[in-house]
């Protein structure tokens, strides 16, 4: 037990010395006015070639992406939380326990490479993220591995902003108290009404703007088409939807994730009120409220669908025990063949408005007649996470 703390506070102050040399300001920057010069930068690489500073490779590396992108001063961004970072040097190792945040620096061209340890869960997506094999794995927020954390010498650090605080402001405060020097970033890269600025934020953080716009737009697109397309609908007319959670009877309330994109999409929810998140609904509530769409979640504890694998069978087997509930016969959903299975591979997380692009269909085929989700998805797929997955053999995501 000795030796452990022994090392433990050895990698400490490894860590600590490190932070502390990051945050002392621009490498190269001589007279410490936080503007790094072209005399300065010059200087500085001359100095390191021939061995007359303390400078290392990776400092001379930071000082030129300052010097050619930052215009050779300090980045500033603010977060989700509000709160402003002050970057005096790119990312070069980094942490992540948000996976949405990981997802989304992949669609901007981030160098993966720098990604140094995830959450668990990017690290079992073998298929989604293959990468992650090779990273560490830090456990989840709600359970860090906080010594691993350290043993890495991350420089950045990506957490959620605004769900499961009290766990991700325990990590922030643990990470700041052992290492001032640490950069701790946090956005939520799932809700829609925040994810164009998150794009745009992220973009900026590692030097890729163009690549933001590029993303920002193509998210935009669809979800502006959707928001367009049932724009004007009168509340009367609104498509009525039954969303049922993972688990049986439990449904979905004003107050989350799943009824805002049920909402944006035009339809409504009879069962929106409430102060529970996931409410248990009474099964008889349910035919008197006669949905004309029924909506299942997939994906928890399930071995196959999603990014999993291509096995349509286990969504058809789930669609089928809906079908066959106590009374389900004569809700309009079922009459009308409009019960739906989604994954929340695409209908959580970045993905959102892919699977919202679904919803829209199926409660609007007219309406929506020239929106295709599946080449939303697979143009995803290619053109921004640079993935090798062809979405008419692999996977499965929605049924029928």
């Amino acid at each position: 037990m000795n030796r452990r703390r022994c090392l433990s506070a050895l990698v400490l102050l490894l860590l600590v010395a490190v932070q502390a040399a990051a945050a002392e300001g621009i490498p190269g920057d001589a007279d410490g006015d936080r503007v790094l010069t072209r005399a300065e930068y010059v200087a500085a690489a001359l100095a390191y070639m021939i061995g007359d500073n303390d400078l290392a490779r990776a400092d001379i590396q930071d000082a030129a992406q300052v010097y050619a992108f930052w215009d050779g001063r300090p980045r500033e961004i603010t977060d989700s939380t509000g709160k402003t970072v002050t970057l005096y040097r790119p990312l070069r190792r980094v942490v992540i326990f948000a996976g949405e945040s990981l997802e989304t620096l992949r669609s901007l061209g981030f160098d993966m490479e720098k990604v140094v340890a995830v959450d668990k869960y990017s690290h079992a997506k073998n298929t989604f993220f293959p990468e992650c094999r090779e990273m560490g794995n830090v456990g989840s927020i709600w359970s860090p591995d906080m010594e691993r954390v350290l043993i890495l010498r991350p420089d950045t650090v990506f957490l959620y902003a605004t769900i499961s605080t009290a766990a991700c402001d325990d990590i922030q405060n643990r990470l700041e108290a052992s290492s001032p020097g640490i950069r701790v970033l946090r956005f939520d890269c799932f809700k829609p009404a925040t994810y164009p600025d998150e794009i745009r934020t992220i973009a900026s953080i590692i030097g890729k703007e163009e690549r933001g716009e590029e993303f920002a737009a193509f998210y935009e697109s669809t979800m502006d088409r959707i928001r367009d397309g049932a724009a004007g609908i009168p509340d009367d007319e609104r498509t009525r939807v039954y969303f049922e959670y993972w688990f049986d009877y439990t449904t979905v309330a004003a107050s989350a994730g799943y009824n805002e994109k049920t909402e944006i999409a035009g339809g409504t929810n009879p069962f929106a009120t409430g102060t529970a998140e996931y409410p248990v609904v009474d099964p008889e509530a349910i035919l008197v409220a006669n949905p004309e769409v029924v909506i299942k979640l997939a994906g928890q504890g399930l071995a196959v669908g999603g990014y999993a694998g291509h096995d349509i069978a286990a969504l058809d087997a789930i669609r089928s025990d809906m079908l066959g509930r106590p009374g389900w016969s004569g809700i309009s959903a079922v009459k009308d063949g409009r019960v739906y299975v989604i994954h929340s591979d695409i209908l959580g997380g970045a993905q959102h408005f892919i699977g919202t692009a679904y919803l829209a269909k199926w409660f609007y085929p007219d309406r929506f007649a020239d929106l295709d989700p599946h080449a939303i998805h697979q143009r995803y797929l290619t053109d921004f996470q640079g993935i090798d997955f062809d979405l008419a053999s692999e996977g499965t995501f929605v049924y029928p």
